[in-house]
């Protein structure tokens, strides 16, 4: 008896000092996650910076466990297909799109190569064939839907109570972007209402853009009104604002970017905002949730923006009122000591 004790004893000791070492082994490695992000031009890249520091505030450590490549199509759309190409041969484990037309060719390829994609600041995307609806996007695709066609008349209307005096709007729009001509639809639809007449002006290409630019003289329009165009966004502060600020005609834009880079007034959420809130779907895709069931979000609250500095330098006559209406307002710089303002 004692000696089976002992038999018994000496098994389950052994038995116990396996479970313990097999305990004490070497730890499973810690997952990494590669994502490929896709850009139409340097504006875009705003919201890349928002969503790292997004996904740093979720744990994720850059160079770590989180590896982001950037393909940069530098306003040159047509290099889009082949960066996206280049993108997805080096198989990331999620594609970022950082615009419309960059979801457009993602969407293309990548569903072709299992790859989920989730897109940041996209406008109308069940009109336009993004995605099948809000609530169920399909494709293997979920993103940030910037609502910027739906508030395209609440622009003008801002227009019309910070310029009162304003009757002729340029509007720049891009012929072959959906978005960009429902924009001018729903501007064409409210400005019997506001009393503007507009004056729209088709931007198809960089080359249209800087034509556009080189000819803008100071009275042919009393503001000008940016629709959502890749090739208007990213080149604001190159091409369109320069020539404004040249003919002194203030600019209306979909956000606060716009505002910060020497345009009048936006009403829309920020680059910044959008790539921020992106950070949430990108952690639900990694964590495994299929990016076609995530349903698309809207920013949280579009934002009014006023430039301080443009209505000086223009000597805008500016109703009041409605600059205490802004969400964030764009101060004047202060005048140098012993020069007069």
């Amino acid at each position: 008896m004692p000696h089976r004790f002992q038999i018994t004893f000496l098994l389950l000791t052994g038995l116990l000092l396996v479970t313990l070492t097999g305990c004490t082994g070497p730890a499973a490695p810690e997952p990494e996650y590669h994502l490929a992000v896709i850009a139409s031009g340097q504006s875009r890249l705003v919201k890349d910076e928002s969503l790292r520091q997004g996904l740093i505030d979720r744990g994720y450590r850059p160079d770590e466990n989180l590896f982001i490549t950037v393909y940069n199509a530098e306003n040159h759309g047509e290099r889009l297909p082949g960066l996206v190409q280049q993108a997805l041969a080096t198989h990331p484990d999620l594609l970022i799109t950082l615009g419309g037309v960059e979801t457009q060719i993602g969407k293309k390829q990548a569903q072709d190569s299992g790859v989920p994609l989730v897109f940041i600041g996209v406008a109308d995307t069940v009109d336009w064939g993004i995605v099948d609806s809000f609530r169920h996007p399909g494709h293997n695709m979920t993103g940030i839907d910037n609502g910027y066609i739906e508030i395209t008349s609440k622009r003008l209307e801002y227009l019309t109570l910070l310029l009162p005096d304003a009757r002729r709007v340029l509007v720049l729009y891009s012929s072959d972007i959906v978005p960009s001509q429902a924009a001018l639809a729903k501007a064409q639809w409210a400005a019997p209402y506001l009393g503007l007449t507009l004056l729209p002006r088709a931007i198809d290409s960089v080359a249209d853009l800087e034509a556009f630019a080189a000819s803008l003289q100071p009275d042919e329009a009393d503001a000008i009104l940016v629709t959502p165009s890749f090739t208007l966004e990213n080149a604001l502060t190159t091409t369109l604002l320069p020539a404004a600020t040249r003919a002194r005609i203030p600019v209306i834009g979909l956000n606060q970017d716009i505002v910060a880079a020497g345009g009048l007034a936006a009403y829309g959420a920020s680059f910044q905002s959008m790539g921020y809130q992106a950070a949430r779907l990108v952690d639900k895709v990694l964590s495994g949730v299929p990016a076609g069931d995530i349903p698309i979000e809207f920013p949280d609250t579009p934002e009014f923006s006023i430039n301080l500095q443009v209505i000086d330098d223009m000597a805008l006559p500016v109703d009041v009122d409605t600059v205490s209406l802004a969400d964030k307002i764009f101060p004047s710089s202060p005048a140098t000591p012993g020069v007069s303002p």
